[in-house]
C-alpha cells in the first residue's frame, strides 16, 4: 500500500483538481456498479426466498408422486401401499381419493376440490398440522371436514359451523345424474398460503368412497412422499412399474413444476441483465480514466523522464479505476444485504398500509414477498462487480504507459 502506484492512485483520486465532468463521470460508474450489485443481491435473495416457500409450503402439503387408479378403484390398498411404500428413495404414502365439488355456505357456493384422506397416513406424506389457523387437525368422521383459509373467507364459515357439501352423481358412461348433498362441520381450518387454500378441503378417505359409490374398501389411489424431490419423475416410474393396477404416474412437477421453472427462468434472467447493468457502469471507469489519462499527460510525462517505470504508471491508473469499482461494490452488497434482509417486513408493512397484498393469493402460491440470502449468491455477484471492474482499467493504464514525454513537454 506504500508502493508508489498506490501513492499516486490516491494522490489523483483525491485532487480537486480533475474537471468537474470527469468527477461526475467517476462518481456515476461507483453508483452504477453499487446499483446493479444491490439489486442482484435482493433479486437473487427473493428468487432464494421462493424456491425456499416452494419446499418448505407447498411441497410439504401437495404429493411429490403420484399413482392414480385409470380406470377402476384401487382394491386391497393397504397390502400395496404398504409395498410401495418400501421401494427406494420412497419416505412414506398414503390413500387418498379426489373429486371436484361445490360447498355451500351463509347463501354463498364456492367450487373446490375435495380430497378424501387416512390422516394416519396423510401425517406422513404431509404437515397439515402446521398450518392450523384455527380448530384442531383431527382424523374427520364422516360428518366432519377440514378447509382451507381462503374457502373459509370467501363462504364466511368459522370453525364448529355446518357446510353443506354437494357431489355430482355421475352414470358409467360419464354423464350426470344427479348430486349428493351431504352436511359437515368445520373442525379446522388451514392456511398454507396462495392458490391452495381457496380450492381444496379435506373429508374422510371411507365417507367420500361412500359418498361416491365406489366399493368398499377401495381408494383412488396412493400419493408419495420422496427423499429427493427432483428425482419426482424418476421415482414415480419405478412405482409405476411395481404397481399391480393401471395407473397413471403423477409427480409435483407436471402439476406445480411451472413455479420451479418461472423461478429458474427468472433468476437466468436477473443474471444477464444485471451483469450487463454492471458491465454499463464498468464502461464509465473505462471513459473516466481515458479522461484522467488525458487531463494527467503532463504529469506522466514528467514521471517517464524521471526515470519511472512504465509499469508503475498502469499499476497506478488500474489501483485509480478499480478503487471506483472496490467502493460501488462495496456499498452496493451492503445495500442488498440489508435490502434482503427487511424486505419480507418492508413488503408486510406497505401492504397493511394499502390495505391488500400485492401478491393476490389467489393467483400466487405466496402472498408474501420471502427472501433468502445465499452467500455463494453474493460472493459471486461481488466477484463478477470486482473482475469486470479491473479488467475495464487495463486499457487506459496500459494507454498511460505508452505517453510520449518529449511529444507531450514539447507542448509547453
Amino acid at each position: 500500500m506504500a508502493s508508489l502506484s498506490w501513492q499516486l492512485a490516491q494522490r489523483y483520486r483525491h485532487t480537486r483538481s480533475s474537471s468537474a465532468f470527469i468527477r461526475f463521470i467517476a462518481a456515476s460508474s461507483t453508483w452504477g456498479i453499487g446499483l446493479g450489485v444491490a439489486i442482484l443481491i435482493l433479486a437473487l435473495s427473493v428468487m432464494n426466498g421462493f424456491e425456499q416457500a416452494l419446499q418448505q409450503k407447498l411441497l410439504n402439503v401437495i404429493p411429490h408422486v403420484e399413482l392414480q387408479a385409470v380406470d377402476k378403484p384401487i382394491a386391497n390398498w393397504p397390502a400395496k401401499l404398504q409395498h410401495l411404500s418400501n421401494q427406494p428413495g420412497v419416505v412414506a404414502a398414503a390413500p387418498y381419493i379426489r373429486t371436484d365439488g361445490l360447498l355451500r355456505a351463509q347463501g354463498k357456493v364456492k367450487a373446490i376440490a375435495v380430497r378424501g384422506i387416512d390422516l394416519a397416513y396423510e401425517s406422513g406424506i404431509s404437515q397439515l398440522d402446521q398450518f392450523v389457523k384455527s380448530g384442531a387437525l383431527t382424523e374427520p368422521t364422516a360428518q366432519q371436514v377440514i378447509v382451507g383459509e381462503g374457502v373459509a373467507k370467501e363462504l364466511g364459515v368459522k370453525v364448529g359451523e355446518q357446510v353443506q357439501l354437494m357431489l355430482p352423481e355421475l352414470t358409467e358412461q360419464g354423464d350426470l345424474a344427479g348430486q349428493k348433498n351431504v352436511l359437515l362441520e368445520v373442525i379446522a381450518i388451514v392456511g398454507i398460503g396462495g392458490q391452495l387454500d381457496y380450492q381444496q378441503i379435506w373429508v374422510q378417505l371411507d365417507a367420500l368412497g361412500d359418498w361416491l359409490k365406489m366399493p368398499a374398501g377401495t381408494v383412488q389411489g396412493f400419493a408419495f412422499k420422496i427423499q429427493d424431490i427432483f428425482q419426482a419423475g424418476n421415482i414415480a416410474r419405478e412405482l409405476g412399474n411395481q404397481a399391480t393396477d393401471y395407473v397413471y404416474m403423477l409427480d409435483w412437477f407436471r402439476t406445480q413444476g411451472h413455479l420451479y421453472q418461472d423461478i429458474q427462468m427468472v433468476r437466468s434472467i436477473l443474471y444477464l441483465v444485471l451483469a450487463l447493468v454492471i458491465s454499463v457502469a464498468c464502461f464509465n471507469i473505462v471513459a473516466t480514466l481515458v479522461m484522467a489519462v488525458r487531463e494527467k499527460e503532463a504529469d506522466i510525462a514528467i514521471l517517464l523522464t524521471m526515470g519511472t517505470k512504465p509499469a508503475v504508471l498502469v499499476r497506478a491508473f488500474i489501483w485509480l479505476g478499480w478503487l471506483n469499482g472496490v467502493k460501488g461494490t462495496l456499498w452496493g452488497a451492503f445495500a442488498g444485504l440489508l435490502l434482503a434482509w427487511q424486505i419480507e417486513n418492508v413488503f408486510g408493512l406497505v401492504s397493511t398500509l394499502l390495505g391488500r397484498s400485492l401478491l393476490d393469493p389467489t393467483i400466487y402460491f405466496i402472498d408474501t414477498l420471502p427472501a433468502q440470502i445465499q452467500w455463494p449468491d453474493v460472493l459471486l455477484t461481488v466477484s463478477v462487480a470486482l473482475v469486470l471492474s479491473l479488467m475495464a482499467t487495463i486499457y487506459p493504464a496500459r494507454r498511460a504507459a505508452r505517453v510520449e514525454p518529449a511529444q507531450v513537454l514539447g507542448q509547453y
